[in-house]
């Protein structure tokens, strides 16, 4: 028993031993360890120093503080950087503070700039709608005479211009009207002969007055059925030149071939035509669209009607924004002209209609467009596009041109949304410059690692 006793009491001694060994060890290693640190903020004349790393955060957050003031921006050119020259000069810390030096020459390929405008404020109503054809320029293209086509010379997709020829048809209809026409022609001449010769002789009192009454009524006669004949070949789409070589046309094979001429310049869009087909006079064998201005239909609700109509009444334009999901990146501009006099009754909503520009045909008829009308309200607002504003860590900023070939981040307080503007209530002051396109470029990691590090963070 008194073994056991012994031999646990020397076991407890042991690790008694051990942990205070490994507590003065521990004690030993904490204050070499403050020495050092106290030592490294030490320079050889024994005054203290800062860390560098602080220093170079603590700097960075005070000259992008001056950097986002817009009356301390001046300031920037006497700060020194860490590698002590100026820091709007030096390449490494200019970033810092939110400047992009870029030559003028590279700037002009690179981006797109713009003034921070003083607009006139507005509201924006958004409505979806529908692309369709402008109808007052859209036509249906059918024969005026019935035959087989022969030859078609314009497909589906291609534009034309007015008088081009589209197809060639054999038309019997037309060679009947052209016999027709010859016939009277003839007959005409024929009455002015005898009408000449007829007044002749009663001038020389020779003939009887009613001789020369009954050839007068005859040329009268025949002038008015000549008229007729050469209004029918102008339906079928002749000219002038063409009805007085007639005559020329009768021995050979063109004699019934009917020139199918397109009434107006545009893009065909529909065909319904081919080669050997035989044709009448009701059906339509093109639709030719111009497509350089659409009509896009919006319904609209009780509730918006009244502003609108107030303002159409009243002589206002009213300037829309039209976007579709094809061309995300596009806008078209456009102006509401029209207010529909019916409403639905199942959706309660009436049609506007809106005219858009369409130069490049983008836009489709049969597309769905989402359209913002703007609606002018009183007072003005300090606004820039909104392609200017870029964001970084929840805070919204644009590139402000300094000077020379130096480019500063503004950071700008948004307001409301107007159309493709956007109002700004502070950060920048009107007439400045900024960049308007590609500023995604100065923001980007192709100029610099990280852009105005003292202000997103």
């Amino acid at each position: 028993m008194k073994d056991k006793i012994v031999s646990l009491v020397t076991k407890n001694k042991i690790l008694l031993i051990v942990a205070i060994i490994f507590l003065v060890f521990g004690i030993i290693v904490g204050r070499k360890s403050n020495s050092k640190d106290h030592l490294s903020d030490l320079d050889p004349s024994g005054h203290e120093t800062r860390n560098e790393e602080a220093e170079h955060d603590e700097h960075g957050h005070q000259t992008a503080n001056v950097a986002c003031n817009e009356d301390r921006l001046s300031d920037l050119e006497e700060v020194m950087c860490e590698h002590k020259v100026r820091i709007i000069d030096c390449d490494n810390c200019r970033f810092e503070v939110g400047l992009v030096k870029i030559d003028p020459s590279i700037a002009e390929s690179l981006i797109e700039t713009g003034m921070v405008e003083d607009i006139e404020r507005t509201r924006v109503f958004k409505f979806t709608g529908q692309v369709q054809l402008d109808r007052t320029k859209t036509v249906e293209v059918v024969s005026a005479g019935a035959g087989r086509v022969k030859q078609v010379s314009k497909l589906l997709g291609e534009k034309v211009e007015k008088s081009d020829i589209l197809a060639v048809i054999h038309s019997a209809d037309l060679g009947q009207v052209k016999a027709k026409f010859l016939e009277v022609q003839a007959k005409l001449e024929l009455t002015q002969a005898t009408f000449r010769r007829e007044k002749e002789l009663y001038e020389k009192k020779i003939t009887s007055h009613a001789d020369y009454l009954n050839a007068l009524n005859e040329l009268k006669a025949a002038e008015a059925s000549y008229a007729a004949a050469d209004k029918r070949l102008h339906l079928f789409g002749l000219g002038t030149e063409q009805i007085a070589g007639i005559k020329d046309e009768k021995g050979n094979g063109d004699f019934a071939d009917l020139m199918l001429r397109a009434p107006q310049a545009g893009t065909i869009i529909a065909q319904n035509i081919s080669t050997g087909k035989i044709v009448g006079t009701t059906e339509s064998l093109y639709t030719i669209a111009d497509l350089s201005n659409l009509w896009v239909w919006c319904d609209v609700y009780e509730k918006d009607l009244a502003v609108l109509h107030e303002q159409l009444a009243g002589g206002k334009p009213l300037r829309a924004v039209v976007h579709v999901k094809a061309f995300a990146g596009n806008e078209f501009e456009g102006v509401v002209d029209l207010i529909g006099n019916l409403m639905d009754e199942h959706t309660r909503t009436v049609k506007i209609r809106v005219q858009v520009k369409n130069p490049e045909r983008k836009l489709r008829p049969g597309m769905f467009a989402e359209v913002e009308v703007m609606i002018p309200s009183q007072g003005r607002m300090t606004a820039v596009p909104r392609n200017a504003i870029m964001s970084d860590a929840g805070k919204n900023f644009v590139f402000h041109h300094w000077k020379e070939d130096l480019w500063a981040r503004r950071d700008v307080t948004v307001g409301s949304i107007h159309g493709e503007f956007a109002e700004i209530l502070s950060g920048i002051s009107k007439g400045a410059t900024i960049v308007t396109g590609g500023a995604f470029m100065l923001k980007s990691d192709i100029l610099r690692e990280k852009m105005g590090a003292g202000c997103a963070d």
